[in-house]
């Protein structure tokens, strides 16, 4: 068999070849401008879907639901203040002196007119021997003229006697008249020293009982302030509010809390006003409480006013200078309340109907909404109870319109 030249092999395989450049500058001009137009349109359907997403995008308020407590619900208001003794006092000796014998220590309970201390007295108790001797002296005086009185009384009805007999002179009647008036006279002045050595007895026993330190009134050792052989000043250096006298002493059952209250919101408390304490130092743990007094001054550097709460509940634990937060209620609550859980609940104006049920449009983290069916319980202050819902912490709609349907985008209102 003869071979084919090889320049027409070449050349029918190019015959083959399919020529692209050509078919396309065979299409027409108006097929082109159809095919820029039906990208163009493309393109823009999809830039319009991202702007419609996000300009047409309803904005909404939303809420969660919450766990409620009875004291949340009751809530008017908080405060935050301090414990404070109502009757408190820096006890001191009356007088001055150097401390010789101290009988408490921090944290002592005390009754009242219980010793607490006791100044170097040896001085009073000398002065009081010397004031108890000059009575014993001005004692002694009194009886010898009251004898001279009693032998001139005699003397004097003697004459009296003899002076009816006609035997005496007038002269001798005269010297038993005075003597008579002159006992008289020192037995009253006798008296008279003996009722002012008295006295000195008295002043001296109350300078040495006023050397004994005692409690006045009963209660706890805040802080010992003197330790024995130091110099303490008398009742004119102490006071509550100084560091003078011998120590700090507490009544305990006279705790409350004094809270700063707003003085745009006093006009919600007033005595007798129910109220929950919260201790700093015990968390998880409450007391009962009610308002006792709101004191008529507002504090213009902190434009406040100061109210006391007294505790309901026992005072076990409590101690003076605590920080404390003070929830007050619009109601009294009994202690089994106060300890009942928490309650799911959710802003009332969230719950809406949709036919005989009602739901909760929950906000899904896509941003999509999911209806939710709940079971509603009673109120709970301006909130309503969830028997069977949403967990807590689910983020809801507030105030939802009545087009809303799952799977609808929405965005959150900025705060």
């Amino acid at each position: 068999m003869s071979e084919l030249p090889t320049n027409n092999l070449a050349d029918e395989l190019k015959s083959l070849r399919i020529d692209r450049d050509a078919r396309v500058r065979g299409l027409p001009s108006w097929a082109k401008w159809l095919l820029f137009a039906a990208v163009l349109g493309a393109g823009g359907y999809f830039a319009f879907q991202q702007i419609s997403e996000r300009l047409l995008t309803p904005s909404v308020e939303t809420t969660t639901v919450a766990l409620v407590t009875p004291t949340q619900a009751q809530q008017l208001l908080i405060a935050t203040g301090y414990v404070v003794p109502q009757r408190k006092a820096n006890v001191a000796p009356r007088t001055g002196g150097r401390l010789a014998k101290i009988f408490v220590e921090d944290g002592t309970e005390v009754r009242a007119g219980q010793l607490i201390a006791m100044l170097e007295d040896q001085d009073t108790k000398a002065q009081l021997l010397q004031a108890q001797a000059n009575f014993k002296s001005s004692e002694a005086r009194l009886l010898r003229s009251e004898v001279d009185q009693r032998d001139a009384q005699r003397a004097y009805d003697r004459e009296q006697i003899v002076q009816q007999k006609g035997v005496s002179t007038a002269s001798a009647q005269d010297s038993a008249i005075a003597r008579l008036d002159s006992a008289k006279a020192q037995t009253i002045a006798s008296k008279a020293d003996m009722a002012a050595a008295a006295a000195l007895v008295e002043v001296a026993r109350v300078n040495l009982d006023n050397c004994s330190v005692r409690a006045p009134f009963a209660g706890r050792i805040t802080q010992k302030l003197a330790d024995i052989g130091e110099i303490v000043f008398g009742a004119v250096g102490a006071g509550a509010g100084g560091n003078g006298g011998v120590a700090s002493l507490a009544d305990f059952s006279s705790l409350m809390v004094e809270a700063d209250v707003s003085e745009s919101q006093v006009i919600k408390v007033q005595p007798g006003t129910p109220a929950e304490i919260a201790l700093d130092a015990f968390p998880g743990r409450t007391f009962r409480a009610k308002v006792h007094e709101v004191r008529p001054k507002v504090d213009r550097a902190k434009a406040t006013v100061t109210v006391k709460v007294a505790f309901i509940d026992p005072m076990d634990g409590v101690l003076p200078d605590m920080g404390a937060k003070v929830t007050f209620l619009s109601k009294e609550l009994s202690a089994a309340a106060e300890k009942a859980p928490p309650t799911p609940a959710v802003q009332a104006d969230a719950v809406v109907g949709v036919g005989d049920n009602k739901v909760l449009w929950v906000v899904q983290p896509d941003g999509t909404l999911l209806s939710s069916s709940v079971v509603l319980g009673p109120p709970i202050g301006g909130l309503v109870s969830l028997k069977s819902g949403p967990a807590p912490g689910t983020k809801v709609v507030e105030k939802p319109a009545a087009d809303f349907h799952a799977g609808m985008h929405v965005k959150e209102k900025s705060p």
